[in-house]
């Protein structure tokens, strides 16, 4: 029996596609419904570049793209056709150059790629751009960020709607670091079988915190009893993904930490919707972040001109438990290296039994940060100009991987209420809550 096709077989404008999407979602739907899904969803990848105010130029994406080696059909000045070079079946002499995906262009910053292809396809693929491109990052969805879209929008979209949280926290540098070591630097594989259900049961298992847990009730019975799980166990505030429920249409949306919508509802214009929702939010949190961030970086009178005069305000993250010596020295030896999930690079300086400085560099866009590390906290400050992108990867990988309860500031502003000050200018921005555009 052939596989369905995921892209339509002819396309003269962006609405043809939207039109394919749209009978794809509804076959999705249908498929869920029953517990039988023929198709594959229909998921977008938010993706962040540069934005011309951090003062460097902007790229545009048909360029980002083919330096990475795939082909883009412009439609129109702000859709683009992705295919990629690949050996449809193993019988195949030679890769051909099929289309995969569609990439639409929010603004200068922002990118979408939509696509049909199946997750453990997609999410590789798109872990596998980011990591050769240094001018491209996924959107990082922190937990506070998750949490803020939970407490101020989700759970006032009713009570007998069914809402779903998922939670993941993997205490990778409680092992062995042999062990520890393909964990962190490509979690991809893991997160596919997560996520889609594919599992390799005679894989060898370490001894380590690992929560993966799923809350799935109605909405109503989890607003009311989430606090006291977190309070009762730390693991629950490592929040990874959130169902968001329609408010147009049939279904829902799963938003994951890296950027990931899928697709649950039986539209994709109410999904395309949904994701510029999350866009507006996203960026609106970026903007607030770098404002803060760079708000004591000034320009001083001295005899021979200007004098620029850097102080910071640092992002401050404190463990709710210190990590043992051990812990923290394989957390050290591996947060730096290649192709880590941190997406740094830098050497430590020891400056104590349990304590470093980085003066290194964020490898998108190879901006510069300062980081000091210690037992029970992090601090990091990034200069003016610098990616606020930087600080969300930072908080949500701590969350994920070093301690998933931890209290972050910006300065004097804690992190939670940056994310309801970012949230509540968005909503205004865009006239009320989650109405966008479809423009």
């Amino acid at each position: 029996m052939s596989r369905p096709p995921i892209v339509p077989s002819t396309v003269k404008d962006r609405f043809d596609v939207y039109r394919f999407f749209n009978g794809m979602s509804s076959e999705g739907k249908e498929g869920l419904d029953v517990g039988q899904t023929r198709v594959p969803l229909v998921k977008t990848f938010l993706l962040e570049h540069v934005s011309s105010r951090n003062g460097r130029p902007a790229q545009c994406p048909v360029d980002i793209f083919k330096e990475l080696g795939a082909d883009v059909r412009s439609i129109d000045e702000t859709f683009h056709e992705i295919s990629v070079w690949t050996k449809e079946t193993k019988e195949s002499s030679r890769p051909i150059s099929v289309c995969k995906g569609y990439l639409e262009q929010y603004d200068e910053r922002f990118f979408a790629y939509y696509t049909a292809e199946r997750a453990e396809k997609a999410i590789p693929r798109v872990k596998h751009w980011v990591v050769r491109s240094p001018k491209l990052d996924l959107t990082w969805f922190s937990a506070d960020l998750l949490h803020s879209l939970w407490d101020r929008d989700v759970s006032h979209r009713g009570n007998d709607r069914f809402g779903k949280l998922v939670f993941r926290h993997d205490s990778v540098f409680d092992m062995p670091i042999d062990a520890s070591k393909g964990l962190v630097s490509d979690e991809a594989t893991s997160q596919v079988e997560e996520d889609t259900g594919v599992h390799a049961d005679d894989r060898r298992e370490v001894n380590r915190r690992r929560v993966r847990s799923d809350i799935r009730d109605r909405i109503g019975p989890i607003h009311e009893v989430l606090a006291r799980l977190q309070e009762t166990y730390s693991p629950l505030n490592a929040l990874y993904a959130l169902r968001i429920p329609s408010e147009a249409t049939r279904g829902s949306h799963d938003l994951y930490q890296d950027g990931r919508i899928t697709n649950r509802s039986d539209s994709f214009e109410d999904h395309r919707n949904t994701v510029r929702y999350l866009y507006r939010l996203y960026k609106s949190v970026l903007e607030f972040t770098e404002q803060t961030a760079w708000f004591d970086y000034e320009e001083e009178p001295s005899g021979i001109g200007m004098r620029t005069s850097f102080k910071g305000v640092p992002l401050i993250i404190r463990f709710s438990e210190s990590l043992s010596k051990r812990t923290f020295d394989r957390w050290i030896s591996l947060a730096f290296r290649k192709r880590n999930a941190f997406r740094l690079w830098g050497d430590p300086i020891r400056l104590g039994p349990t304590k470093v400085h980085v003066y290194g560099a964020d490898r998108h866009l190879w901006q510069p940060i300062n980081v000091e590390i210690a037992a029970d906290r992090l601090v990091a400050i990034l200069p003016k100009g610098t990616c606020g992108n930087t600080f969300h990867r930072l908080v949500t990988n701590v969350q994920r991987y070093v301690c998933p309860k931890i209290d972050v500031w910006l300065g004097g502003t804690p992190f939670q209420e940056l994310m309801h000050q970012s949230q509540d200018q968005a909503a205004r921005e865009s006239g009320e809550r989650a109405t966008i555009d479809s423009k």
